[in-house]
């Protein structure tokens, strides 16, 4: 499906009631009208009061928001677009108390569960792509400054990988992961789902990189001992580390280990789409059709 484009006078105009909301999922889930998920029939009848499409064939019932982000939601779906457009919008993200004040959710937890709902749909769309041609790779760690040893020697904190498309004078696609450790078993698990076959892969002289060239990449490395030849020789994979890491102290203040993949994802999935804002609103619309719902008990465990 093409993406318009909706800029924020278009959205207050277009998605300001519940029915206009409504209309959106039905003709971005339903292109071409009502289809039973059971039998594929598309003769249907709609019960109002309770809000569920009936199949004639098989009758089967089912709701506009069933097997989706917003499967059994109370939250009105014109906060649930809302929520959306804000955190598809803000390049360095918003705050979850933020959102919580601004939408009039009753609860900080309610919200907060929402936006984790809608990470689990950026991560599910981006899961669906690989990285390609010269990909930059590096290691970082985020956490509480504690003195001790600097790095990859840095304890107590949250180790993750970074991988990012280097097109000369631009980045292509990222993506980022958390890792127990950063060693060649986390790397080369890294790489086979995140890498298309027959790529080249620049990293530094870290050991745990080594194993990437036994899995068929090839791997280009250079040892650097200071911070800002690092810097020169993968420029872009450093930006994106200082730029994750100024969002997550800038505006979530800290997130913690347990939930630090989901931050990254969202951070991914709107750098992935930077050169579309005007357009990434209803494709993370699109991405929460087609992602399986999660319970709050699934995104806690």
């Amino acid at each position: 499906m093409r993406m318009e484009s909706v800029s924020f006078f278009e959205f207050q105009k277009r998605f300001g009631n519940e029915e206009n909301c409504r209309r959106q999922l039905r003709l971005m889930r339903w292109p071409g009208g009502y289809r039973c998920p059971r039998c594929g029939c598309r003769k249907h009848s709609y019960h109002s009061t309770r809000g569920l499409y009936q199949c004639r064939d098989c009758r089967y019932q089912a709701s506009l928001t069933a097997g989706t982000v917003f499967h059994r939601t109370r939250v009105p779906l014109t906060k649930w677009f809302a929520m959306i457009y804000l955190m598809s919008s803000f390049k360095s993200g918003v705050s979850i108390m933020g959102m919580q004040r601004l939408l009039d959710i009753k609860t900080y937890q309610t919200a907060w569960l929402m936006s984790q709902k809608i990470r689990k749909a950026m991560a599910d769309r981006d899961a669906c792509y690989k990285l390609g041609g010269l990909i930059e790779m590096d290691d970082a760690f985020i956490g509480p400054t504690k003195p001790g040893h600097p790095g990859r020697g840095a304890k107590g904190k949250t180790k993750f990988i970074v991988a990012v498309e280097s097109e000369g004078k631009k980045a292509g696609f990222a993506k980022m992961r958390v890792v127990n450790s950063v060693s060649g078993n986390e790397i080369r698990g890294m790489a086979s789902s995140s890498f298309e076959d027959k790529t080249t892969v620049l990293t530094d002289g870290w050991h745990g990189y080594r194993p990437l060239a036994q899995d068929g990449w090839d791997h280009i490395y250079e040892v650097v001992s200071e911070e800002k030849k690092a810097i020169k020789v993968l420029p872009w994979v450093h930006t994106l580390i200082a730029n994750i890491k100024g969002n997550l102290r800038g505006v979530h203040h800290g997130v913690t280990p347990k939930y630090l993949s989901r931050y990254l994802d969202e951070f991914c999935y709107r750098f992935n789409r930077r050169y579309w804002p005007d357009q990434i609103f209803l494709r993370l619309i699109n991405a929460c059709i087609n992602t399986s719902s999660v319970s709050r008990a699934d995104l806690t465990a």
